[in-house]
C-alpha cells in the first residue's frame, strides 16, 4: 500500500491509501516484437564516440572508408583474429555491393563499389551480423554438432558444385599456374570429370574437404571458447535453434519473399538499420510510436497486405513440409 499525503479530520491526523492502481492494457503480440526489437537493435549499436564519427565523416574515398569500417566493426564485435572473415574484392555483383559468403567464411566487397558513403557502414555491419549468426549457432549447447555438420556437409557440396561448374563451362581447357597456384590441381579434377570417374574426383578432392572441416571446427572451437556457451533452453539457444531452420531454408537466388521471411535477414537488417542510424546521427524520436505507426500505414497499403498473404502461405507451406 503506498501512503498518500496526510489529510487532517478534526485536527487528527489521519491517512489516506491510494485505490488499488487499475490493471494495464494487455499488450499485443505485435507491440511485443517492435518491443523485443528495440532492445535487441540497441544491443547491436557500435557505440561510436563524436571523435570516432568526425573522423570517419572526414574519409573521402569510398574504398578507403570500407576498409576503416571493416576494422572498426570486427574490432568492436570483439572477433578473434583466428576466425575473422576475411573481407576480399569481387567482380561486379548487380545485386549487392557486400555479401557475407558463409560457406567460405568470407565477406566479400564489390571492387565497382556503389554504395554510398552514408551507408558503407550499416551495410558492412549487416554482413559481419551474419557471421555472428553462424558464430552464435556454433556456440549453443545442444545444437553445436547439429549446425558443425551441417556447415561442413554444405560447404564441401557448394565446393565441388563450383569447381565442377567451372571445368565444365571453361569445356575442360587447361589452367595455367598464372590464372592460378592450383592449376595442377584444377587440371587433374578436370580429367576426372571429363572421364566421368566420381570415385577419382571424389578422392582427388579430398585435401579440399579436409581444409573445409578443420576450417568450421575452429570457427567452432574459437567462437565458442572465446565468448562461451549458450545454454541449451536460454532464450538465446531458441532464437538460434529459429535462425537455423531458416539457414537451411536459404535460397541463394530466392525471391523478395523468401527474403522478407528470412529470420537470418530480419536480424540482420535490424542490426544494419540501428547502425545507419547510429552512424548518420539520426534521431527520430520514440522507435516504439515510429514502428507502430509505419505498421498501421502498411496495413491500410493494398500491395503489401498481398504481399503478406503471400509470404503467410509460404509459412504454412513449409510448417507442413517439417511436420
Amino acid at each position: 500500500m503506498r501512503i498518500c499525503p496526510i489529510n487532517t479530520v478534526n485536527n487528527k491526523r489521519t491517512f489516506k491509501a491510494n485505490p488499488a492502481p487499475k490493471p494495464l492494457k494487455e499488450i499485443s503480440e505485435r507491440d511485443k516484437k517492435i518491443i523485443k526489437n528495440y532492445i535487441t537493435g540497441l544491443n547491436y549499436k557500435l557505440r561510436m564516440s563524436d571523435e570516432e564519427l568526425t573522423h570517419f565523416h572526414k574519409i573521402r574515398t569510398r574504398k578507403q572508408l570500407e576498409k576503416e569500417a571493416y576494422q572498426y566493426i570486427a574490432k568492436k564485435l570483439n572477433i578473434p583474429k583466428e576466425i575473422l572473415p576475411p573481407l576480399i574484392q569481387v567482380s561486379f555483383d548487380e545485386n549487392a555491393d557486400y555479401s557475407y559468403a558463409y560457406l567460405d567464411n568470407v565477406i566479400q566487397a564489390n571492387e565497382k563499389l556503389r554504395t554510398p558513403k552514408y551507408a558503407i557502414f550499416s551495410t558492412m555491419r549487416h554482413e559481419f551480423q551474419h557471421f555472428m549468426q553462424i558464430c552464435n549457432m556454433l556456440r549453443t549447447e545442444g545444437l553445436q554438432e547439429e549446425v558443425l555438420n551441417y556447415l561442413i556437409s554444405a560447404s564441401i557440396k557448394d565446393r565441388k558444385d563450383f569447381l565442377t561448374n567451372l571445368i565444365k563451362s571453361s569445356n575442360y581447357r587447361k589452367f595455367t599456374t598464372e590464372e592460378t597456384p592450383d592449376a595442377e590441381w584444377l587440371n587433374s579434377l578436370s580429367d576426372t570429370l571429363h572421364k566421368q570417374d566420381a570415385k577419382t574426383f571424389n578422392e582427388k578432392f579430398k585435401p579440399m574437404e579436409e581444409s573445409i572441416k578443420r576450417m568450421w571446427q575452429e570457427i567452432k572451437e574459437v567462437s565458442t571458447k572465446h565468448w562461451g556457451i549458450i545454454k541449451q533452453n536460454s532464450s538465446d539457444a531458441k532464437n538460434n535453434r529459429e535462425l537455423f531452420e531458416d539457414l537451411k531454408k536459404y535460397k541463394q537466388n530466392g525471391d523478395i519473399i523468401d527474403w522478407s521471411i528470412n529470420k537470418l535477414e530480419k536480424d540482420a537488417m535490424l542490426a544494419e538499420n540501428f547502425t545507419y542510424k547510429e552512424y548518420n546521427k539520426i534521431d527520430d524520436g520514440c522507435y516504439v510510436r515510429k514502428e507502430k505507426n509505419i505498421r498501421n500505414a502498411l496495413e491500410k497499403d493494398e500491395f503489401f497486405q498481398k504481399l503478406q498473404k503471400i509470404a503467410q502461405e509460404r509459412k504454412q507451406i513449409k510448417s507442413k513440409e517439417q511436420v
